[in-house]
């Protein structure tokens, strides 16, 4: 194999390319779970997204599915990360409005994939992750500390439980995150790696869907509202997501989708009406100057110890 070949030194460029673009897919799940109807149930949004999603990527990867039946215990462990991250993410933004609960989600998700990483006996970071690190996390805190009340709107407040469901929500994305990497590295298709771990969080989830208010479905305007946030949001967003895992550490990954809350604060902007503060712009330019950064990160470890 030739090292530094012209394939090997674009495909890392290649893969972060696919994360941003999951990223900013990512970004419009809020939005557009806020312009469904008034009346949606975050829990059954949730678990209806997982199950459309879910299925739109096993439709796709269903030829490659069969190879993923000796790796159950990554599989379960991977479906309990997204159906943990699906609800606590959706009720977080419930309590706690769309641009907090994505940028305390996001913002907790690196340093809780750094913690799963060190247990799991990959390298550590290079330098240019922790300088990212600490241009991101500043961009997350002026972000967080500068989001004003929408204009013309009534926004939800700030509530101790949101606060706590979208750090739970983090902490769920980055175990997700490492069975994805995991399964990859394992020889699963990327793709297929998201449809198992993605259909298992659908039946994690789905008893929700009992218990929780579905009659905003019968609307026009409540399922486009969820074939968007299964189909955009999730399935497309996933398989570019999955190709990026590829190539890129899990810790990488998640840095780069520090990108969501950002596109998530401009559509709260552009859509919902919010109005941001000085604060909240430079911490938004400071995520995007950090991004680079984080790219120049990239780099596959294969350090990891499978058990």
């Amino acid at each position: 194999m030739v090292a530094n070949s012209p394939e090997t030194a674009r495909a890392p460029w290649t893969s972060v390319g696919a994360i941003l673009l999951a990223a900013t897919l990512f970004g419009t799940t809020g939005t557009a779970l806020a312009k469904g109807p008034p009346e949606t149930d975050p829990w059954a949004a949730a678990a209806l997204r997982l199950a459309v999603g879910g299925l739109f990527l096993s439709i796709i990867a269903l030829r490659r599915l069969p190879r993923c039946r000796a790796h159950a215990s990554w599989i379960i462990v991977g479906s309990l990360g997204v159906g943990g991250y699906q609800t606590c993410f959706f009720g977080a933004t419930d309590r706690t409005g769309v641009a907090v609960a994505a940028v305390t989600t996001i913002g907790i998700s690196p340093l809780a994939s750094r913690l799963i990483g060190r247990i799991r006996g990959r390298r550590a970071p290079t330098r240019w992750w922790w300088v990212a690190a600490i241009v991101l996390g500043a961009g997350l805190v002026l972000q967080t500390m500068g989001r004003s009340s929408s204009t013309g709107s009534d926004t939800p407040n700030f509530e101790t439980l949101g606060f706590v469901m979208a750090l739970a929500a983090g902490l769920s994305y980055a175990i997700y995150t490492e069975a994805g990497s995991v399964l990859i590295e394992r020889g699963v298709d990327s793709t297929a790696s998201m449809a198992v771990i993605f259909g298992g969080g659908a039946i994690v989830t789905c008893p929700l869907l009992f218990v929780a208010d579905t009659s905003w479905l019968t609307s026009t305007r409540g399922i486009w509202m969820i074939l968007y946030q299964g189909v955009i949001t999730l399935g497309f967003a996933y398989v570019a997501f999955g190709w990026g895992l590829k190539r890129l550490a899990p810790s990488v990954v998640i840095m780069l989708t520090i990108l969501e809350p950002v596109i998530a604060s401009i559509l709260a902007v552009v859509v919902l009406d919010e109005s941001p503060s000085s604060a909240a712009v430079v911490g938004g330019l400071l995520v995007f100057a950090g991004l680079p950064l984080a790219g120049l990160s990239a780099g596959r470890s294969r350090s990891t110890v499978d058990t």
